[in-house]
């Protein structure tokens, strides 16, 4: 009895542990660093994205000094849009994509938002195609 219940326990040890391992790898999270953005100029892209499952992509911007809003675009690579938000930095934002296929990897465009003067401001954070 006692060793039906040690090894009943330990299956369901590694159950969790499997399913913990599915939900860490069903994202690529990528970073970006000192990024100069504006609201008028060219976006900024960032590092390349795995999409490796369906759900939302996520944007999370590091809490710089300001609270600039920033377009965050999902981009596949002939540049059409595959979903997007605005997210003010030092926020997490989610968001729908748009026909993105999962094995394929997306570019995220950032640029800032509004044109509220300031010129340009820089930005870090990291982003998921597939990690909301």
């Amino acid at each position: 009895m006692r060793k039906s219940k040690l090894i009943v326990t330990g299956l369901l040890s590694l159950g969790i542990l499997g399913y913990a391992g599915t939900e860490t790898q069903a994202q690529e999270v990528r970073s970006f660093t000192g990024y100069n953005v504006t609201y008028s100029g060219a976006e900024k892209f960032a590092p390349d994205s795995l999409r490796k499952s369906n759900t939302k992509g996520v944007v999370n911007l590091s809490n710089d000094s300001g609270t600039a809003w920033i377009t965050a675009n999902m981009k596949n690579s002939n540049g059409v849009f595959r979903g997007g938000t605005n997210v003010q930095r030092g926020k997490k934002a989610t968001f729908t994509t748009v026909k993105a296929e999962v094995g394929y990897k997306y570019k995220l465009g950032l640029r800032k938002t509004n044109n509220t003067g300031g010129g340009k401001v820089t930005i870090k954070g990291s982003w998921s195609a597939s990690g909301g």
